[in-house]
């Protein structure tokens, strides 16, 4: 019998009580068996402003498979999320001599103001989600974390009781595939 992975979700949300959005997708996540939901805005601001690198990094040691959910800001992460990858993702640890994250499944679950059309070559912002996410697809090739596609949610301005819900659910099975 093989052991189930340990997931861990690290949400970075500037005000994650104000999101009906975010907020529902973490409580969906903390309900899944296996799944561990990590706030990395509070840990930052535990910490003076930076993360404890070595806290961190023995939490993802800990877990088999990151999901990074966060609201899709001027076409990126929010900077905490950048802040961690800068600060926890060291050399000689996650790449260059280490190989920390190595195989592990990294995923991205977004959340977006617009439309999912809005995100084509011939929508209103030019590029596709993936083409948009080619940082973060490249950070996972460097540390050789295996890529999956993102989750995303799209036009949450307008996403009905009965959408949000149906949105946690798949939420949910997608960690849940993992979790095996």
């Amino acid at each position: 019998m093989t052991t189930p992975n340990r997931v861990l979700v690290l949400v970075s949300h500037p005000n994650l009580e104000d999101s009906r959005i975010n907020d529902a997708l973490a409580t969906a996540a903390g309900n899944v068996d296996g799944v561990t939901v990590r706030h990395i805005d509070s840990a930052l601001r535990d910490n003076n402003g930076h993360f404890d690198v070595q806290v961190e990094q023995a939490i993802v040691d800990a877990h088999d498979v990151l999901v990074f959910q966060f609201p899709w800001y001027w076409y990126s992460a929010p900077a905490v999320v950048k802040q961690y990858l800068d600060e926890i993702l060291t050399r000689g640890w996650a790449y260059v001599g280490g190989s920390a994250l190595e195989g592990k499944p990294v995923i991205f679950a977004i959340t977006t103001g617009g439309i999912a059309d809005a995100y084509r070559a011939d929508g209103q912002n030019k590029f596709t989600m993936n083409e948009l996410l080619a940082p973060y697809i490249a950070t996972a090739n460097m540390t050789k974390m295996v890529w999956n596609e993102p989750f995303v949610v799209h036009g949450v301005r307008n996403l009905s009781d009965q959408e949000l819900s149906d949105a946690a659910l798949a939420y949910q099975e997608l960690l849940t595939s993992f979790v095996g």
